[in-house]
């Protein structure tokens, strides 16, 4: 048994035996994301969680036009069914833009608060931040790919 356990474990250990994946949190700690992560919450009424951290999945890449973005998702720990958070970043391009989306239990209402949607973005773009805060960009990811 221990032979086993050490196999696997020089498995994970060896370089490039799983690709590394990225988080909301990896992001923001660069000095790219977390400037573009300033500027997408200034002057929005946005919950502290998105900065602090919530519950995360690892980012997805989608291509726009013709540029490749990172789709980020997080949602408040503890209310994930409530509290959900979407962003597109371009690397490229140096852009974020995003999706605050709040349910509320009581009627049943979704309020949706985009942020920073470029015209270059525009329904594409939405639909991508909207299917990362139902699930629909995990289960087909390569459905949200838009050329030009």
């Amino acid at each position: 048994m221990f032979k086993q356990l050490g196999i696997i474990a020089s498995l994970l250990a060896a370089p490039g035996a799983f690709a590394a994946e990225t988080t909301f949190s990896d992001l923001v700690k660069t000095p790219e994301g977390s400037k573009a992560l300033t500027a997408l919450m200034s002057h929005q009424q946005l919950p502290s969680w998105i900065r602090t951290g919530g519950v995360e999945s690892p980012a997805q890449t989608v291509t726009v036009k013709g540029d490749d973005y990172q789709v980020y998702s997080i949602c408040k720990p503890h209310n994930c069914g409530n509290q959900q958070f979407a962003v597109l970043y371009s690397a490229k391009l140096k852009q974020m833009s995003g999706l605050y989306l709040q349910n509320n239990e009581k009627t049943h209402r979704e309020t949706l608060q985009w942020l920073n949607i470029s015209d270059a973005l525009s329904i594409d773009g939405k639909t991508i931040l909207y299917a990362a805060t139902s699930g629909s960009l995990s289960n087909h990811p390569k459905a949200f790919n838009y050329g030009e």
